[in-house]
């Protein structure tokens, strides 16, 4: 729940062997600033695919990801998990299972990987009860503890068989408990320890990398300077993935081959051998897409890094030049208007609503934006194929912008919304806007400010955020949109205690959609934690907690739909668009093990950039 969704390390298994690097330093660039290396704060409220790029590579999980067929695979586990065991201690009933970790995997400050690191790993964030990813990384209702049985062994105990343990606990990051251990101490002598380790700022650049890269310099506004570890384990490691569903992993120096979901056997439909193949990375900063794309075409930079991708209107000034290769992918995310149900009158369903009915996608995406992005209504974009629901309708769909205003119009008026000057609309016209709102209590309606980013960061949201802003003052919403940077919208949703009215932003998911549950659960709805609306309904945490819970994907996905269904019609999101991922590369300079792929190069599931497949042509 690479929640940008899961924000987990995708490493697949790891071999100890090494290779030479081919040398070199790729230059990618990134519309916005890291804001924090702190991994404690980066799955927290900081949970920016900005601060992900650069930093959060450096980071395992026992489990992750095969690259291209999206198979649960070991990455710092030995093997998978066994089955879980119900037991009994002191009167309670729970499940444990036990994970076997690789041996000699080795930190970048050459101490070994233990159990005491896993343990650390997710006594802290649990005990804590850390905000954001960790909060649903580690599910207080799931997790009760991991326990080292020995060096290189522990046992997970939970509540019951889930199958959010297989895609949330087993794959949450794993840090150095070396490292961080002394901060923790010191941080339970502390009024608030979880917001004094989420803070810590000291000698970031030096805490040990279990990754391919570790940052070394960090100029801010400027750039990230990423190192390649000379002693990574895990450089060296071959993935074979058949038609048949296998997956494949030889590891000639742990004397290991290991093949997963069947037999290595049939047409090969990926080879991979993980490098690093670069000795650096740089990750530059610009200050919008403009810069960067004209930076790409200079040579200044081999790759833009973007969640959102690139605008259309750069293609074919990046076509242009040979040695830019231009590619498309169906992206894993979207975008969205989010309301503060804890304030008025955003807390009330049909203000909520009226604004729903406002808003054409289709009209936007396909007219204004000029195809620029997709109209979408589910929080599970059609890429995602097994958990999309192609049933879900939204408010208005099929409406014309008469249709939407006197659907609007009715919507609060019926909840005892009035005007000093009502809209009128005749003969399919409006013909006069409304002004004076006045809720249900007579009093007026202040004015209501959307926070979105700015043109030079995202157009895309930018336009939808002054055409809302115009629907809505049409029938007389007195609905501002502040452009501003992306930042200040993070600072103000998630570090400022939801300091906002509405605001338009957009996330990066997972395959695994618990982000349904992480958004809006009661869990989630603490500073920093997810639940930005505010959200709260008991009927949608039944059906979100029964999705978690289940084992069988059929039955989850039935479940999920339900909890989609709750969320459709109280609103506490908008979702607007699945946009594609179209990036660019220099492919005169640089080359990638793939360019097809879910999300795009920049995704998670890609390692944000393909870091320990990407290559120099020399």
């Amino acid at each position: 729940m690479k929640k940008f969704l899961v924000p987990v390390i995708v490493m697949g298994v790891i071999v100890a062997g090494m290779l030479a690097f081919a040398g070199g330093t790729v230059n990618y660039a990134m519309l916005s600033d890291v804001t924090s290396l702190n991994i404690w704060s980066m799955l927290g409220p900081n949970a920016t695919a900005w601060n992900f790029y650069p930093a959060l590579g450096k980071y395992g999980s026992l489990y992750g990801m095969s690259d291209l067929t999206y198979q649960v695979v070991p990455s710092l586990a030995d093997g998978m998990w066994s089955p879980l065991q119900k037991v009994t201690e002191d009167g309670t009933t729970m499940y444990v299972t036990t994970v076997k970790l690789l041996k000699g995997i080795k930190w970048s400050d050459g101490t070994p990987l233990t159990a005491d690191d896993v343990v650390f790993s997710y006594e802290v964030p649990f005990k804590l009860q850390m905000p954001g990813n960790w909060m649903s990384n580690i599910p207080p209702d799931l997790f009760i503890k991991v326990v080292k049985v020995d060096d290189y062994t522990v046992n997970f105990y939970i509540t019951h068989p889930s199958g959010n343990f297989i895609f949330s606990i087993l794959m949450s990051v794993i840090v150095q408990k070396n490292f961080w251990e002394p901060v923790y101490k010191y941080a339970l002598t502390q009024k608030d320890p979880a917001q004094y380790i989420m803070s810590y700022d000291k000698n970031l650049l030096s805490e040990p990398s279990i990754g391919a890269f570790t940052t070394s310099q960090w100029q801010k506004g400027a750039y990230l300077l990423n190192s390649a570890v000379s002693t990574y384990a895990f450089q060296g490691q071959q993935e074979i993935e058949y038609t048949n569903g296998a997956v494949q992993y030889i590891i000639p120096s742990l004397n290991k081959n290991d093949t997963y979901y069947g037999s290595a056997e049939g047409t090969v439909l990926n080879n991979f051998k993980t490098g690093p193949y670069v000795s650096s990375m740089i990750y530059r900063i610009y200050q919008n897409q403009t810069a960067a794309v004209a930076a790409i075409l200079k040579g200044e930079v081999d790759y833009i890094l973007n969640p959102n991708g690139l605008q259309k209107g750069f293609v074919q000034q990046l076509q242009s030049n040979p040695n830019v290769k231009v590619i498309e992918n169906p992206s894993l995310g979207f975008q969205y208007i989010a309301f503060n149900m804890r304030r008025y009158p955003m807390s009330l369903k049909p203000f909520r609503v009226a604004i729903a009915y406002l808003i054409d996608r289709d009209l936007l995406a396909n007219k204004i934006l000029g195809g620029n992005t997709n109209p979408l209504s589910s929080l599970v974009p059609p890429g995602n194929k097994f958990w999309y629901d192609p049933n879900l309708k939204a408010y208005g769909e099929g409406m014309s912008t008469i249709e939407r205003y006197q659907a609007a119009i009715k919507t609060l008026k019926d909840a005892g919304f009035s005007w000093l000057i009502e809209p009128k609309i005749t003969n399919g016209q409006l013909v006069q806007r409304g002004q004076g709102l006045m809720g249900p209590d007579g009093k007026l309606v202040k004015q209501i400010t959307m926070m979105a980013p700015s043109a030079g960061y995202d157009p895309i949201r930018s336009t939808t955020a002054l055409w809302v802003e115009k629907w809505a003052n049409d029938i007389g919403i007195p609905l501002y949109a502040d452009l501003t940077s992306f930042n200040n919208i993070v600072d103000a949703v998630f570090d400022q205690n939801f300091n906002f009215d509405m605001y338009i932003l957009g996330w990066g998911i997972t395959i695994y959609p618990s982000y349904i549950n992480d958004f809006f659960s009661a869990s989630q709805n603490v500073p920093g934690g997810f639940n930005a609306p505010g959200y709260d309904n008991p009927e949608f945490e039944n059906a979100s907690k029964a999705f978690l819970d289940s084992t069988d994907m059929n039955v989850a996905r039935e479940y999920a739909f339900k909890a989609e269904e709750y969320l459709n019609a109280d609103v506490p999101y908008i979702v607007l668009y699945a946009p594609q991922v179209t990036e660019a590369y220099r492919a005169d300079k640089i080359s990638f093990a793939y360019t097809q792929c879910l999300d795009g190069i920049q995704s998670g599931y890609s390692g944000y950039g393909e870091p320990t497949y990407v290559k120099v042509i020399q």
